[in-house]
């Protein structure tokens, strides 16, 4: 359960270059598409933490990738580092890792860590981590706030084309993998499980709930009860220091551990994720606060071990109890739903790929196409204002219009074919030519499949 415990913060830096050099160095096919990402599955979780780039290495990266006008976008959390970028060629790939390494700290990011990814697997990677599927805890759903601050950085900084469009769309399908598939259903950490169990039996948005612990427990289930927005939220622990750090970031109250008996008169809920040697909460501890409670039920949830609240404080009127045998089991169900859905989120996946792969193809002609239509419109009112000239068109007229329009919209692709020889010499050119002609008959996509006769 360890390993789903884990908390920290997350970061996202978007470089932003000069429109004008930008405009040169971006181009909108998947195929120059670059990723780079180090992440659980390739580092332990402590490599993770010492390899993670400081601030003042994150905006020296970003310093040196405007400094060649590259587009990239960074995404990290404590269990992974990825930059994407939109590869020139080789010298931008090298500029790349030598941004990577001039960054760091001596040793940092080392080579064997990191993986490299192109194109499709790129686009496919991203599209993993957005639905969960790469997370340490499956499904989790914080990494979409994640994918979507780097969109939100992206569009402050005013960049615009395959990027910010490659984090739309992952962005929407990770959403769509957790409304159309049960990939975030449930609890997956001990900590999100008190939370969902108190909120079965507790209205959250009005009530007030004391957390015992600022530990890593502690604070990430202090988390998940200000994602609730609970009504009062009050964090108790033994260093009043760090308790305020964490009721700072949360908005809550801090208070220190000595108050609990006080807490336990006013509280809805306590939920305990400490480290003792013996119960803090007792059966006589609880009896002298049930007096001031005038009969209000109180919820106990116990994360700790050794457990903090004695087993018999369960069998007091009014007092429900937790501890982490019942919560484990939730946990442990839920990790197995969530694994039963990976396939489904697969072929969602497959889906929303080939539906991005083919919107980047159409935005990838669409200037091409748009300029054809504005020159073949030029040349139709040209050749209409020219053949009125002379007056109204009779069927000899309109035969002359019609033929000179033929003539000139043809004009230039027949010079190129005559021109160059390997557009006709080669096959695979000279196919794809007849296809975008429309020269193409029934059977010559099933001949060209099938060979030579």
């Amino acid at each position: 359960m360890a390993d789903a415990e884990l908390t920290c913060d997350t970061w996202v830096i978007m470089t932003t270059v000069p429109h004008t050099r930008r405009a040169q160095a971006r181009t909108t096919a998947i195929e120059s598409l670059r990723a780079l990402t180090i992440s659980h599955h390739t580092a332990s979780l402590e490599e993770l933490e010492r390899l993670a780039l400081s601030p003042a290495a994150r905006d020296a990266l970003a310093r040196r990738l405007e400094g060649v006008g590259i587009d990239a976008v960074l995404l990290a959390t404590c269990n992974r580092t990825e930059l994407y970028w939109i590869s020139g060629g080789r010298e931008v790939d090298e500029m790349v890792h030598a941004a990577l390494r001039g960054a760091g700290e001596p040793d940092e990011l080392p080579g064997e860590h990191l993986t490299g990814l192109e194109a499709l697997a790129a686009v496919t990677h991203l599209f993993r981590v957005a639905c969960g599927l790469e997370s340490l805890v499956l499904g989790e759903a914080e990494i979409l706030g994640q994918v979507r601050s780097a969109l939100e950085s992206a569009e402050r900084a005013g960049l615009t084309g395959f990027l910010p469009a490659l984090f739309r769309s992952a962005l929407r399908t990770g959403r769509q993998a957790r409304s159309e598939t049960r990939i975030g259903q449930g609890a997956l950490s001990i900590a999100s499980a008190a939370v969902r169990a108190l909120a079965q039996g507790t209205d959250l948005k009005g009530a007030t709930v004391v957390v015992v612990g600022a530990g890593m427990t502690g604070t990430k289930a202090a988390r998940h009860l200000s994602a609730e927005r609970v009504g009062r939220l009050v964090l108790l622990n033994r260093t009043i220091q760090r308790a305020r750090e964490t009721a700072t970031e949360l908005k809550a109250e801090a208070a220190p551990l000595e108050t609990l008996p006080r807490w336990l008169e006013l509280a809805d809920a306590v939920l305990l994720a400490v480290d003792v040697a013996t119960p803090l909460l007792t059966p006589e501890t609880l009896r002298r606060a049930l007096g001031a409670r005038s009969g209000q039920p109180l919820a106990v949830i116990d994360l700790s071990l050794p457990r903090a609240a004695d087993p018999r404080c369960g069998s007091l009127p009014g007092i429900t109890l937790s501890d982490l045998s019942a919560l484990e089991h939730t946990v442990t169900h839920d990790r197995a739903l969530r694994e039963r859905e990976i396939a489904r989120v697969e072929a969602l996946l497959a889906r929303e790929r080939a539906i991005f792969e083919m919107q980047t193809r159409e935005a990838a002609v669409r200037p091409m196409v748009s300029e054809l239509r504005r020159r073949a419109e030029a040349i139709r009112r040209r050749e209409v204002a020219r053949a009125l000239a002379t007056g109204p068109l009779d069927a000899a007229g309109i035969e002359r219009l019609t033929r000179r329009l033929v003539d000139r919209l043809l004009h230039a692709p027949s010079e190129a074919l005559r021109r160059d020889d390997d557009l006709t010499r080669d096959p695979e050119q000279a196919h794809t030519l007849r296809r975008v002609f429309g020269l193409l008959g029934a059977g010559d996509e099933g001949r060209r499949r099938d060979g030579p006769a």
